[in-house]
């Protein structure tokens, strides 16, 4: 029981970055932040559970890892060389990765963390972290913390992108693990969950967020359509009306420009449209990154540290930001590394079983990485490398390591 108190600590340190940031400053928030969630797990990763599962089971993953080791190394010397700069701050994306990654692992080999026990832990950190935002939004919340948001005409508490470290998408996979939760035990307290934590991602009008949680549901359908239709069918016409309810009630609205349920839908509706706003800008970011590419970023990267959003403000002006996980290793650690390291995250889906389907939303999650940068993201990171923990399916426990 204490391992599984020491994990639900550390994600209340994820998802109280805000309060930490407007209590003790930016950078402090951060080093208590990662420096807590390091300190509450480290004494549960175990060297020898981990060999004895890149043995035994993750021989593929443990070639992923040593691949993109390597790639690590070779771009750190091609950026010096092409452009005589480099970040090293860049490595943390990779070593607390890899952390969560390890501990992940063995509790997949020793299951020290109950399941059930911490599914509910999440669920109600997820909730008050949703409450607070949504809070935040109607200027009801006591705190200002602080964060910038652009656009939307302030609909969007400005700490939701600051200090709140784009919650949605924490709050996103909690949502998504409700879901599937409910899809598999039919469990309501589980659906309501979900439809609540929906309600305040698109309220946030996170696309991102949505994405990861429509992702899940969509890939729920097509691993198995007639199941999911025949077992779902009051979900699927509950969601149906609400959708429609939303739309026309966005409609309705539609000369209050001030409106979320107006822009959230417009946002929604508008999101496989290159021109429409936000996509704008990001198209713009990807075409950068096509500028930026070298003939060699197929082998390694020539931008280590330097094309990401935790550069220096004048690092960031000059090669820009790409607003994409995908296009971001691409330049940062070569074609090649960008494939291990997926493949090293993808390895994930290895650690849960297929009763629980978990790994739908971990496909899900990473799916969203394609169109936006979430790697860097530390509450993003820790939840989706940490979904394994979540798996309840009954089976013999792992005595060895």
């Amino acid at each position: 029981m204490i391992a599984t108190i020491a994990y639900l600590l550390a994600v209340v340190l994820c998802a109280s970055r805000g309060v930490l940031e407007y209590l003790i400053g930016k950078d402090a928030a951060y080093l208590i932040q990662v420096g807590g969630i390091v300190g509450l797990l480290v004494w549960y990763i175990s060297p020898t559970a981990i060999a004895a599962y890149f043995r035994d089971e993750g021989r593929l993953s443990f070639g992923f890892l040593v691949g993109m080791l390597f790639s690590i190394g070779l771009s750190l010397v091609a950026t010096l060389a092409v452009t005589d700069q480099l970040g090293l701050s860049y490595l943390f994306v990779f070593i607390f990765t890899l952390f969560i990654y390890f501990y992940a692992i063995s509790n997949y080999q020793k299951r020290f963390v109950r399941p059930r026990v911490a599914y509910v832990g999440l669920v109600l950190i997820a909730l008050i972290e949703a409450g607070v935002a949504l809070a935040q939004q109607q200027n009801v919340f006591p705190i200002d913390l602080p964060g910038a948001t652009y656009g939307f005409d302030n609909l969007r508490a400005p700490s939701l992108t600051g200090s709140y470290l784009h919650y949605p998408l924490f709050v996103a996979i909690g949502a998504s693990l409700c879901g599937l939760d409910y899809l598999v035990r039919k469990n309501v307290l589980s659906g309501l969950a979900c439809a609540v934590l929906s309600f305040a991602i698109f309220s946030a009008l996170s696309r991102s967020g949505m994405l990861i949680i429509l992702g899940t549901f969509g890939l729920a359908f097509v691993q198995a359509p007639i199941q999911f239709v025949t077992r779902n069918a009051k979900l699927i016409v509950a969601t149906v009306f609400a959708t429609m309810a939303i739309m026309i009630f966005g409609v309705a609205v539609s000369s209050q420009n001030d409106s979320v349920v107006n822009v959230g839908t417009e946002r929604m509706m508008g999101a496989t449209d290159l021109q429409s706003e936000g996509n704008d800008g990001r198209t713009e970011a990807w075409d950068k990154a096509e500028s930026l590419a070298l003939p060699v970023n197929v082998i390694a990267g020539t931008y280590f540290g330097l094309v990401t959003n935790s550069a220096p403000e004048p690092v960031k002006q000059e090669f820009g930001v790409v607003e994409s996980s995908v296009l971001q290793q691409i330049l940062n650690i070569g074609l090649l590394g960008a494939i291990f390291y997926y493949g090293v995250l993808i390895s994930v889906t290895k650690l849960v079983s297929s009763a629980s389907r978990i790994s739908l939303c971990i496909w899900a999650a990473l799916f969203q990485t394609l169109f936006y940068q979430s790697i860097e993201v530390i509450p993003f990171v820790f939840i989706l490398m940490t979904l394994p923990v979540f798996d309840y399916v009954d089976g013999p426990r792992r005595n060895s390591a």
